[in-house]
């Protein structure tokens, strides 16, 4: 049992260090060997079929993702560095964050009509019933937050993480608190796993 949601990043931080690629994990959402493999999946997912709109954080292992959801022609909703705002990108690339900032347009929240169908994100663990712990900072909770507070994120949206599997755990709700946003999938680089939160949500 982990006492604290510092303890389990320590414990993740140490463990997937023999996976991990750069920048190193310690502070961070890891990087990880197989994370392309594991955005390649999303293209498995009927919701990431049918979604027209992606939101994605500018997590390193995310950035197959974001190449991917352009390549198969939707749009890209990102957030810049350290939640200085938010950038739309349609065409041209998204992967690195360079990349977001040369081909993404600024965009105000307030003017944006659309819908974002998926909610991507990375972690430093997850559990099966879809509870997420980030690096520590707030931001993927509070860009959630945001999205829906100006009504772009609805219960429909599909909140997924991208995860080594050294990354998920069995139960970590006893230390999760009452704001923390639960994840409906969590995709490795060999499989998809659908959380208790999903078959709540989408039953």
């Amino acid at each position: 049992m982990f006492k604290s949601k510092r303890e389990v990043r320590e414990y993740v931080w140490r463990a997937i260090k023999p996976y991990s690629k750069f920048p190193p994990p310690y502070g961070r959402i890891p990087n990880f060997i197989g994370a392309e493999e594991a955005c390649e999946k999303l293209r498995e997912l009927e919701e990431y079929r049918n979604a027209k709109v992606i939101f994605s954080a500018p997590d390193s292992p995310l950035r197959r993702a974001r190449e991917i959801v352009l390549e198969d022609g939707k749009k890209l909703l990102v957030v810049k560095p350290k939640m200085t705002g938010f950038l739309l990108v349609e065409r041209g690339k998204a992967g690195t964050i360079k990349d977001m900032l040369k081909y993404g347009k600024e965009v105000d929240l307030n003017d944006l009509n659309i819908h974002v169908d998926i909610f991507l994100q990375g972690c430093v663990a997850v559990d099966k019933k879809g509870n997420r712990i980030g690096k520590g900072s707030g931001f993927g909770d509070r860009e959630y937050a945001i999205l829906k507070e100006k009504g772009l994120i609805s219960d429909k949206t599909l909140y997924v993480v991208v995860a080594h599997p050294i990354q998920i755990f069995e139960d970590l709700s006893y230390l999760m608190d009452e704001h923390d946003v639960k994840v409906d999938v969590i995709i490795t680089p060999d499989k998809i796993v659908k959380t208790e939160n999903y078959f709540r949500k989408f039953r």
